[in-house]
């Protein structure tokens, strides 16, 4: 590394290896620990892990997905506007999903839109979780 290289890291506090191997990005999302849903507040973005208890399409001003999420500590809204009838099917009641976006109050407590999800197997190997 070159003495140019060296003066630009230590301005941003970097001056030992372990400080580079250390340094997050300035957007840095954890999410290798889930969150119970019953300690959401409005404006995190977290992993949520729980079951599919209700999924309906509701129609208000535009056609959305509505599922309610639960684990046990509290529910949260995902809500999808843009969806396909197989997203819908693997999105019905006795799911289990592992999701991650920010939770928002919405018309019925907290929501989060559009999250990113995948479906998970109940007592697979998962993230640590963060009381």
């Amino acid at each position: 590394m070159g003495p140019s290289l060296a003066a630009t890291l230590a301005r941003i506090g970097l001056h030992t290896v372990q400080d580079l191997l250390f340094h997050l990005p300035l957007r840095y999302e954890d999410r290798t620990r889930v969150v119970p849903i019953g300690s959401l507040r409005p404006g995190d973005r977290a992993v949520i892990e729980g079951e599919v208890q209700l999924a309906e399409v509701v129609i208000r001003r535009r056609r959305a997905l509505l599922c309610r999420l639960t684990d046990g500590s509290g529910f949260i809204t995902l809500r999808f506007f843009h969806f396909s009838a197989a997203q819908q099917e693997s999105l019905a009641r006795g799911s289990h999903l592992r999701c991650f976006g920010e939770a928002r109050l919405g018309p019925g407590g907290l929501e989060i839109v559009h999250p990113e999800y995948r479906k998970v197997v109940p007592g697979a190997t998962r993230p640590r979780t963060r009381a």
